[in-house]
């Protein structure tokens, strides 16, 4: 007896009409996205994959973003997480039946495992049948997954399954033997309607009983059986001979039990929850999520009170009073933002949330900020910075060469690339040259970017190019606020702040002079005289 899958239902991740496009293990790094993920484990492959494969339409990225408000009901949730405990405690039964060694021993655990199984299907077709309505969620992959489960619940499979193994596991809990040990010697045989002696002790003793005692009956329990109670297992057997050939009747037949698509649910469900709890902190210290808008046609792009996804997190743990968001927009036939500014200002970290957005919008995951609208892009390509390898000759200047080219080969006009500091190791006016070489590309291609450079010149390089600076406090310019805003870069603004607090602007200078010079005269003409 083999499970089939009802139709109707295949993934609660898609709509099942085709896959997304694989990302590079490179880019997840660049974006700090691979710290994010690594809170799966290996135990669901699918959910991993999931979150490096971006999703190819609008519609798909709404199917996810309805599954996770669904989770996001605390009713919806606990029935799900319910289920899946139940679902691993199964597994750990089928292991255990693939790993006993004594007779009888494997039937037995499968028919715990199955058992378990059927009573876990049966409160999640209830559970979810009363708390989807309760949440007001109104979702694709819900509703299918619901009524998938209700189909295969009510299907002469499961049926099947159900009578068949609640029948023998209360035909098992019937049965009585007789163990009569003399020293080392044990001896198994049958009843013979002898009176039960413990009921008999139980009655004789009531009238002395004060209160709940405890319950010290041994269970069939992890982590199996020893070789005796192997022996006695045997030897039951022997004695009741008709049930376990039954069992053993019953494992054969039911080796593959398990609904498939409900197992790939346990598998890809895991992709929600992780990614939710990721949440949970920065949601608990007053940082906005939400869903974005997600256009296959306009590129134009905002998003408010953005922060950085692995930034942020560390930052709440650390207790920071306060985690700085930023604002990002591109409108009309804008594509790029140049970001310049003072170093250690914010701009990289500024760069990764713009890539961030996009990619989690593209996975069909809520996004760090109050409100955003996104282009859903193909991939997302990254340049930066890597230590030098010093088992090549090419040097940083050629490694980003030639990373660049392979990002030109690979991009289309719904490509997002992100580059950070690019040229940071060459002469000034090469990496103008470079810089300004491949913004021109980026503008012909019309895909969206961001650029971190201190060449800020390039951020008026044509009407595609946006500037956003680094801000420090005005009245410190050593003090970075961490604020990056939308203005024009002229270079110089910094250089103003930290020239103006160490009284080195050429005013306070001139200041100077003419204050000592209107000292020194007088005493110079007094010298003289």
């Amino acid at each position: 007896m083999r499970a089939e899958t009802v139709a109707g239902f295949e993934s609660i991740l898609s709509r099942g009409d085709g896959g997304g496009v694989q990302q590079s293990d490179g880019t997840l790094h660049d974006l700090a996205l691979d710290q994010v993920f690594a809170r799966l484990g290996d135990d669901a492959p699918r959910a991993v994959s999931a979150f490096g494969v971006l999703l190819k339409s609008a519609a798909d990225v709404e199917y996810r973003q309805a599954v996770f408000r669904g989770l996001e009901d605390a009713r919806v949730r606990q029935v799900v997480e319910v289920f899946l405990e139940e679902a691993q405690t199964c597994m750990r039964r089928d292991e255990a039946s693939a790993k006993a060694h004594s007779r009888f021993e494997p039937e037995l655990w499968h028919l715990r495992a199955v058992v378990g199984y059927i009573g876990a299907v049966e409160a999640f077709a209830e559970g979810l049948a009363k708390a989807l309505p309760a949440s007001g969620v109104v979702s694709q992959g819900w509703e299918r997954l619901v009524r998938h489960v209700g189909e295969y619940r009510a299907s002469p499979l499961f049926g099947g399954l159900e009578k068949e193994a609640l029948a023998i596991e209360d035909e098992f809990a019937q049965l009585r033997y007789n163990a009569l040990i003399r020293g080392a010697k044990v001896t198994v045989a049958q009843t013979d309607g002898e009176a039960d002696l413990g009921a008999v002790v139980t009655h004789v003793f009531e009238r002395f009983r004060q209160g709940e005692v405890t319950d010290h009956r041994s269970t069939f329990r992890e982590p199996g059986l020893d070789h005796v109670q192997g022996w006695i297992l045997e030897r039951g057997a022997q004695v009741h001979p008709g049930p376990f050939a039954r069992l053993m009747r019953f494992a054969g037949n039911t080796r593959g039990y398990h609904d498939q698509t409900l197992m790939r649910f346990v598998d890809e469900v895991r992709f929600y929850l992780a990614y939710l709890d990721h949440l949970i902190p920065m949601r608990q210290a007053g940082l906005s999520v939400c869903y974005p808008i997600v256009s296959e046609e306009s590129k134009e792009f905002t998003v408010t009170e953005a922060w950085d996804l692995v930034l942020a997190p560390r930052l709440v743990k650390e207790q920071h009073p306060v985690v700085v968001t930023n604002d990002l927009t591109l409108t009309g036939t804008e594509r790029i933002v140049v970001i310049s500014g003072p170093n250690q200002g914010g701009k990289t970290t500024m760069a990764r949330v713009f890539g961030q957005v996009h990619f989690l919008a593209a996975l069909g995951c809520p996004v760090p900020g109050a409100q955003a609208q996104v282009f859903l892009c193909d991939q997302v390509l990254t340049v930066f910075e890597r230590e030098e390898q010093l088992d090549t000759l090419e040097g940083r200047l050629g490694a980003e060469i030639a990373r660049l080219h392979e990002v030109f080969a690979e991009a289309t006009a719904r490509t997002v690339i992100v580059i950070n500091e690019a040229f940071a190791s060459t002469a000034l006016q090469d990496a103008r040259i470079l810089t300004r070489d491949v913004l021109e590309r980026i503008s012909e291609l019309d895909a969206v970017a961001v650029c971190v450079t201190f060449i800020d010149e390039l951020s008026r390089l044509n009407e595609k190019t946006v500037s956003m600076v680094s801000t420090v406090d005005p009245s410190d310019p050593a003090v970075r606020t961490f604020r990056v805003e939308r203005r024009v870069a002229d270079g110089l603004a910094y250089a103003r702040a930290l020239a103006a607090k160490h009284e080195l602007t050429s005013e306070q200078i001139l200041t100077r002079l003419e204050t000592a010079s209107a000292v020194a005269l007088p005493a110079a003409r007094e010298v003289r005289g």
